[in-house]
């Protein structure tokens, strides 16, 4: 018998599943090919950057000390292809889904010319961090700023596009939010901010929405989802971060200000 709760859930192995999160531990390229064409209604995820090295300096949130960490993050994070990601979600994404992809500055050139050649890309959205990383060096410039591409699978009309226009103040293509710290912050390298997610979904989603991460990290997305009453799927290669993800699913209250 079907579990009406459920029943949206692909035919998966899942590693974890409650009412509206299901997640997959594997490799997201074979998970996506079980999921169904055009069911999915926005995808929203944090790929690999390619920017993983020795050396690089940036702040041990955890402690609030300053000092160096290596930013080598792991195989995960080298030669990553772009393409064949794109490719799938196309395919199951709906006839007007979304993609909202984060990126680094110099994968932008190569996201935009498959999305304008694949798809409609609609607009760059920056996040404008309000603590960003000192520069310890004083070489350069400090890094305030990451790029998140914006397009539509096609070109919808008004009527068709799936998008909440909110108030004129609320709706810049900038969004204001610290790095990660706190309780909030997990071992995960690249964590984005929870509200940062949530203002992302509550724009480019309706509540009941099938929303899909497939790189899923520390369940950032997956909590945003539960927290708003969209459907998530999210798919993580690592088990610890899995693991991560589900410990912050089965936290009660999610309040990170305190």
């Amino acid at each position: 018998m079907k579990d009406e709760k459920t029943d949206w859930m692909p035919n998966i192995n899942w590693y974890y599943r409650e009412e509206n999160v299901a997640i997959a531990c594997g490799d997201c390229l074979e998970v996506m090919k079980k999921i169904p064409d055009e069911s999915i209604d926005l995808v929203l995820t944090d790929p690999p950057y390619n920017i993983s090295h020795k050396g690089k300096i940036f702040r041990d949130y955890r402690s609030g000390k300053n000092g160096d960490i290596n930013m080598d993050f792991g195989e995960w994070d080298y030669n990553f292809n772009i393409t064949p990601f794109l490719e799938e979600t196309k395919r199951i994404l709906k006839k007007y889904g979304q993609w909202i992809v984060f990126c680094a500055e110099q994968q932008i050139g190569i996201y935009r010319k498959w999305l304008e050649e694949n798809g409609h890309f609609k607009q760059i959205i920056i996040w404008e961090k309000t603590n960003p990383l000192p520069q310890f060096r004083k070489c350069g410039y400090r890094q305030a700023t990451e790029i998140i591409m914006w397009a539509y699978k096609n070109n919808p009309t008004k009527k068709e596009q799936h998008f909440n226009f909110l108030l004129q103040d609320e709706m810049k293509n900038i969004f204001k939010f610290p790095i990660c710290g706190g309780k909030e912050r997990t071992i995960h390298p690249t964590q984005k901010p929870i509200k940062l997610i949530e203002q992302l979904l509550l724009r480019h989603s309706f509540k009941n929405d099938l929303i899909l991460d497939p790189f899923l990290g520390s369940g950032t997305t997956a909590v945003a989802c539960k927290n708003l009453g969209r459907k998530c799927i999210g798919i993580e290669i690592n088990k610890e971060y899995c693991d991560i993800s589900i410990k912050r699913l089965r936290q009660e209250v999610l309040n990170f200000d305190e």
